[in-house]
């Protein structure tokens, strides 16, 4: 009698139970998609010190095509258009290797290679962050702020330079 009793319970529970099946409508897909989605308004929210090229770094900078090509490739992901990231892969990379090797004469020190080997990294690191599928909203925002420090800090290691180079400086004997 007690076996039947709890076994009566049992399947009391069992069958209050009640299973509620879920059904996702697209709408909620898309609202999904879109949260994803990174928009200008998001790349304003991105909080970093901007340094522009100065005035008299410009001359310098203005023959350096692999930099202009690269920095209008930047300033692109603040519309936000990737497709200077993803669009020819083999003009990606060849752009960021030009970058290296043509850095002019007159600003080419072991500090403006370590920038531009910085910058070329954190531009890879986007491009692949940016291909994978995976990829979250928050890390590709990480890495569009990267690449703009990247960019900032060499654009200061230029205008550094080029301060430097036009100072003249005086000793006494």
């Amino acid at each position: 009698m007690r076996f039947f009793k709890l076994s009566l319970v049992v399947l009391v529970l069992f069958t209050a139970c009640k299973k509620e099946t879920t059904v996702t409508k697209p709408e909620e897909d898309l609202g999904v998609l879109d949260s994803l989605k990174i928009t200008k308004e998001d790349i304003s929210k991105i909080n970093y010190q901007d340094i522009a090229l100065d005035v008299k770094s410009n001359p310098i900078v203005s023959n350096w095509q692999a930099y202009l090509d690269v920095s209008n490739g930047i300033q692109a992901l603040t519309l936000p258009d990737f497709t200077f990231f993803n669009a020819d892969v083999d003009l990606f990379n060849s752009t960021l290797t030009d970058l290296e090797e043509t850095i002019p004469e007159s600003i080419n020190t072991q500090a403006i290679k370590a920038r531009v080997l910085v910058l070329k990294t954190m531009m890879l690191k986007f491009q692949e962050i940016e291909s994978l599928d995976t990829s979250t909203k928050t890390e590709l925002l990480l890495a569009i702020k990267q690449v703009f420090l990247a960019q900032s800090n060499l654009n200061l290691q230029i205008n550094k330079k080029v301060e430097k180079d036009s100072q003249v400086i005086v000793k006494p004997y």
